[in-house]
């Protein structure tokens, strides 16, 4: 294959050769022209596909240019291997200095391609910098002069001026000046004639090819049209080279960035979302500390330190903070923005205690909020850098920040909708539907491990004469309050207290057999009996309760069976006075 391409980059240059020097008559070159002008093109960028795929290798050093960053907004996909490091500095960089491999091929094959066809002294190239000059990309000179950190200015020098001008061709045939005014040599080099092109590509100039001879009146109008032709194509290609780089890029960004999306929502579990942006940041922004911090749900005014990575990370983790204190984290929570600058030199600035640990080597940081109306976390990254935190790190936690905080809405909404579902509106306990489940999960348990399980059911002594008295709103005052110590009277997180329905509720009491189901009922009754509610009046009253108490297995076998054997036990309770446990 690179000898069929060498062939036709070998047979595009004599068709060129011929064009300039006249041997192809004009009324045919206005035919052949596009169809040349379109071989070379495919030529040159075939070229670079192929050298671009094996250039792998890392050089030590690359010149900064601007040229990467032109390109960049125009790339706009690409089919790149998806890689959480495909978000790292590290892999853009290689990824780039793999790039400018190819970029020394192309600019290698024009010089040979120049070197033919012209008696020189030196072929340079320039690049665009960030700053507005062109440094010299890559030399080929048979003087030993040569300034390798040569940067041309717009306006400076017959270069400089040749720019500013904004003139396509520069064709100097006798040259008396010092050839250290040119800035790519050391010293006066005898150069007597000199040549330059654009390098355009993209409706923008991309560079400039010099070429220079210590012999007067060396190139001629032909030799112009030669090399403005090669300027076009060389662009062209480093261009495509270029832009294939930054498509790659963009597209590996965006792939990673949609796994970590996909991530966040395929478990909708907030641990598992700060596992995933703890895991993530560090490979793609080279930082020394990250702290997420989430506001406490059941209080606004703190927050806990969830995660933590890097130094100091042990001491952090876990703690909880007040998000109104003038510390650092409590202002980003209440400015709810993005936030990145340097430390100041004036004072330490505290991040969220008074007592941490002080480290006097962090320059700068970057701080995110996660949320969608209102900031629920907040990720702060700090560096021992100064400025250490570019635009794209931003744009990168700007977005992981808003799917990490469209996730967590999601939880929020899944959970609100679950509690809805599962949950009594009035009393805060299971409804009767996610009882009768829940009863029916722990029987299937029983049945597997043979375990003991009791149902007890149970309600409000008088309360309709309650209501009747005082009102619906003390009764509802009532309903809460004795929620709430049945909830507290049992094992969190193994029993299940249930409303099942107007007075009346229901306890799950798992591993549990008739003797302790009876003594803990007998506990909780006792513990009732003892609570004192305030009437809207002012007199503190007691409000007691019936229950009665079914063992699977020994009073049922079925579902049913075992919720009316507790009711007629309940109903038992009642009848004998009340205020008392009976077991069926």
């Amino acid at each position: 294959m690179i000898q069929i391409k060498s062939k036709k980059i070998i047979v595009s240059v004599l068709l060129i050769l011929c064009i300039v020097t006249g041997f192809i008559p004009g009324q045919i070159w206005h035919y052949v022209s596009p169809v040349l002008t379109i071989i070379t093109l495919l030529t040159f960028i075939s070229f670079c596909k192929k050298k671009f795929a094996s250039a792998d290798t890392p050089v030590n050093r690359v010149t900064e240019i601007a040229l990467p960053r032109i390109v960049e907004k125009q790339a706009i996909g690409d089919t790149a291997q998806l890689l959480i490091t495909s978000l790292g500095s590290a892999y853009r960089k290689q990824a780039r200095q793999s790039n400018e491999l190819v970029i020394d091929s192309i600019l290698d094959n024009g010089i040979k391609l120049i070197r033919s066809r012209f008696d020189c002294q030196t072929i340079a190239f320039f690049f665009p910098t960030l700053d507005g000059g062109y440094k010299l990309r890559k030399v080929n000179s048979s003087s030993d002069y040569i300034n390798a950190e040569a940067i041309i200015q717009p306006g400076v020098g017959v270069l400089g001026s040749f720019l500013k001008d904004g003139m396509k061709q520069l064709n100097l045939s006798e040259i008396t000046n010092d050839s250290s005014t040119l800035y790519y040599y050391t010293k006066d080099t005898g150069v007597r004639s000199l040549m330059a092109s654009l390098i355009t590509a993209g409706n923008a100039d991309r560079g400039i090819i010099v070429v220079d001879s210590t012999t007067k009146n060396n190139f001629t109008d032909e030799d112009h049209a030669f090399l403005n032709v090669l300027a076009s194509v060389i662009g062209q290609a480093v261009f495509n080279t270029y832009l294939y780089t930054e498509h790659k890029l963009i597209h590996g960004r965006l792939a990673a960035m949609s796994s970590i999306e996909k991530e966040f929502f395929k478990n909708l579990n907030i641990e598992s979302i700060l596992d995933t942006i703890i895991g993530v940041i560090p490979f793609a922004i080279a930082c020394d500390r990250i702290t997420i911090s989430v506001k406490n749900s059941n209080d606004n005014d703190t927050a806990i330190i969830q995660r933590a990575y890097g130094v100091d990370s042990s001491w952090f983790i876990n703690k909880k903070f007040s998000i109104k204190d003038k510390t650092l984290a409590g202002i980003l929570f209440s400015k709810n923005i993005m936030l990145s600058r340097d430390f100041s030199n004036d004072h330490y600035e505290t991040r969220y205690f008074n007592d941490e640990p002080v480290n006097e080597e962090f320059r700068s940081f970057i701080a995110v909020p996660v949320g969608v109306d209102d900031c629920k976390a907040m990720i702060l990254i700090e560096s021992f850098k100064k400025d250490a935190f570019s635009e794209s790190c931003k744009e990168l936690l700007a977005r992981l920040s808003i799917s990490a905080g469209l996730a967590i809405e999601k939880i929020i909404v899944l959970d609100k909708a679950r509690t809805l579902a599962t949950r009594d509106g009035l009393t805060g306990l299971r409804n009767h539907r996610e009882f009768q489940q829940i009863l029916k999960d722990e029987i299937t348990r029983s049945i597997r491990y043979n375990d003991p399980l009791a149902l007890v059911l149970c309600d409000i002594d008088f309360f309709k004469k309650l209501n009747d008295t005082w009102g619906h709103q003390f009764g509802d005052l009532v309903l809460k309050g004795i929620s709430s110590h049945l909830e507290s009277c049992i094992r969190d997180g193994i029993d299940i207290a249930a409303r099942y329905g107007g007075e009346e509720f229901t306890l799950v009491l798992v591993k549990t057999d008739e003797k302790s189901a009876a003594e803990t009922t007998e506990r909780i009754r006792a513990h009732i009996a003892g609570l004192i509610f305030r009437t809207p009046s002012g007199e503190d009253i007691h409000v007691t309760m019936s229950f009665g108490i079914a063992v699977y297995r020994q009073h049922a076998k079925q579902l049913d069976e075992l919720i009316k054997k507790a009711d007629k036990a309940l109903y038992r309770a009642k009848n004998n006075g009340r205020n008392r446990v009976e077991v069926f």
